[in-house]
């Protein structure tokens, strides 16, 4: 009886841990110092086209709620990128509910017979009831085997274990998702041979190559791709402009960049808004008249605001603290600068790319700051310049 009792006592940590092991070393994989969830999926018989049009459908359904969208689609490479953000919920009662927001890039590289899926960009936002600001982390610096699990690797770690947890269990039903919506899950129906031409979906992407020409970057030695379209983009009306302002300018920054094909620069900005002015949608953005961008939106009538996912945070932090005037940006960041139809000058790593034609330029002044703190903080500093611009066109990916 004592045996039996003891096996009886011995059951839930043996379901423990079987149930934990899923998570333990290993489980979060690394590549070059980022986490990284990649699986290849096979999918023998289907051409390029047909798993990148299926792949394009499921996504367009699966990211088309909140903030969640489709940042890019390429049907001549066979490139789709997703941006995801959901809740992942710890624990929820009548009384208590645990959780975060998981943002998240969702990337499918289509070929012939199969699809590699990955997964990368993980960062999380969670809000602790007695703190007034939210507490973020990225996953390298949370979910790793580093930072939630123990000395031995054999459990979870209270706080962070969680996190990892449910991210696992997020990316395992995201690739999940994809095998079914191929047919590759045993309890999924299988995808025919015969699926919706490319036609009926999005228009395929046309290369740049055929349309650009090759010109210098005065701001360096960067060669810089000139074209007349925005190839992988879609323009929508200004009404429809995605997502919530301010969080993207408090968390994801923007660019804002001035100039044209002969001299153009961009900088990194999270002063801003959207809003109706002279019965028409505008944009407003603030630069100070010692930035280089700022000689530019002098001479230009034109400018655009471009919005990017976490991947180019670094690029975002070397426009905010390098000067156009000595350092070749395009260089340093790596970003393809692409011409609008306007001449106006963007970048196609953007998801977002809104142009402007400039209706107000207006200098503020300290005796224009009617908040007495903010007029003794910024009297010894040098005030920006409001443009206010009239929002002409918007492309998202």
């Amino acid at each position: 009886m004592k045996h039996l009792l003891f096996i009886l006592l011995c059951i839930p940590t043996l379901l423990s841990a079987q149930t934990d092991s899923k998570y333990l070393a290993g489980a979060v994989p690394e590549t070059n110092g980022k986490v990284v969830f990649t699986k290849e999926i096979n999918v023998p018989g289907l051409t390029k086209q047909q798993i990148y049009v299926t792949l394009l459908n499921w996504a367009e359904t699966r990211f088309s709620e909140g903030d969640n969208r489709v940042l890019y689609s390429n049907e001549e490479q066979g490139d789709i990128a997703c941006g995801g953000e959901e809740y992942l919920v710890f624990s929820k009662s009548a009384l208590v509910l645990d959780r975060a927001l998981i943002n998240y890039r969702l990337t499918l590289e289509c070929e012939a017979g199969k699809c590699l899926a990955e997964i990368t960009g993980i960062r999380y936002t969670y809000n602790v009831s007695y703190q007034k600001e939210p507490e973020k982390y990225l996953a390298e610096e949370w979910i790793t085997d580093k930072y939630a699990l123990n000395k031995d690797k054999t459990k979870l770690l209270r706080g962070t274990g969680k996190f990892r947890s449910k991210t696992i269990d997020l990316v395992d039903q995201l690739l999940t998702d994809v095998q079914a919506a191929l047919g590759q899950s045993p309890t999924a129906a299988q995808v025919p041979a015969t699926v919706v031409p490319a036609a009926t979906l999005t228009p395929a992407a046309t290369a740049n190559s055929a349309n650009t020409s090759q010109v210098v970057n005065t701001t360096g030695n960067s060669p810089v791709a000139s074209g007349t379209n925005l190839a992988g983009y879609k323009s929508i009306e200004a009404d429809k402009i995605p997502g919530n302002i301010i969080k993207m300018l408090k968390e994801d920054w923007m660019l804002i960049t001035a100039g044209n094909d002969q001299q153009f620069n961009m900088m990194t900005a999270g002063w801003g808004g959207l809003g109706m002015m002279f019965g028409k949608p505008v944009a407003f953005c603030f630069i100070a008249p010692t930035r280089f961008t700022y000689q530019l939106m002098e001479k230009n009538n034109t400018y655009t605001l471009s919005f990017y996912t976490e991947t180019y945070r670094d690029a975002l932090k070397i426009c905010g603290s390098k000067s156009g005037s000595d350092t070749d940006k395009v260089k340093a960041t790596g970003l393809t600068p692409i011409t609008t139809p306007n001449g106006s000058k963007a970048f196609a790593e953007a998801w977002m790319i809104i142009e402007c034609r400039k209706a107000v330029a207006q200098s503020i002044t300290p005796e224009a700051i009617t908040d007495p703190k903010l007029k003794e903080e910024w009297s010894s500093k040098q005030l920006y310049k409001m443009f206010i611009g009239e929002i002409i066109n918007v492309w998202v990916k």
